[in-house]
């Protein structure tokens, strides 16, 4: 099954609810604890309290109660397998590869969501595909951060673009499919993914929180 998430989908109270970060608990033998950073859909209302957990998020969370009661740990980042592959044969291992580079981009992108920089927000994911910030000096200024999948490439790449736009709410799941129009996007870099963390807080600041 496949661990790949949608960046929209439905919040605990009926509304359109988007991809957010939070701390669930979790019923152990040896008590109550919590799972940190586990990807939920909430409608962004801060009066809201529902949210709705992704089946698979669910799958993975059972596995993570078991690991913390054999642990005894009361305490856990919420995080996806490591993909191992034990296929024979050079195109099957290229299969791996790509599958473990793919897992590996959607759990990298999941991280910045709800981030804030010092000069910017991240607004919106795409999980294992785009990261989208928006410029806390003008509103209008946004950057884009999409991942450059190339067959038999050894890393995982981003382009950073740079793009501005007026309207207040943009079709961001948009951008996965090209350039959307009336929007010009300019490329500025094109990054590793071990460079991509260095780099947005050169251009923006330290995290804030």
């Amino acid at each position: 099954m496949s661990n790949f998430l949608e960046p929209v989908d439905v919040c605990g109270c009926g509304d359109e609810g988007y991809l957010s970060i939070r701390t669930l608990p979790v019923d152990l033998a040896h008590g109550v604890g919590q799972i940190h950073r586990v990807p939920v859909y909430h409608c962004r209302s801060n009066t809201c309290p529902e949210y709705t957990v992704p089946d698979a998020v669910s799958r993975r969370l059972e596995v993570l109660a078991e690991e913390m009661e054999a642990e005894h740990s009361s305490e856990k980042e919420f995080s996806w397998p490591e993909p191992h592959s034990r296929n024979r044969g050079r195109d099957r291992d290229l299969s791996g590869r790509g599958d473990a580079r793919e897992s590996l981009v959607q759990a990298f992108t999941l991280q910045f969501i709800n981030r804030e920089y010092e000069d910017a927000r991240v607004v919106f994911v795409t999980p294992g595909q785009t990261i989208f910030l928006q410029s806390v000096l003008d509103p209008t200024e946004f950057y884009l951060l999409r991942y450059e999948p190339e067959e038999g490439a050894a890393d995982a790449k981003f382009s950073v673009s740079k793009f501005y736009a007026d309207e207040p709410i943009l079709d961001f799941a948009g951008f996965t499919a090209g350039e959307p129009d009336g929007v010009y996007l300019k490329e500025l870099a094109l990054l590793a993914l071990d460079e991509v963390e260095d780099a947005l807080l050169d251009e923006f600041g330290p995290v804030k929180g």
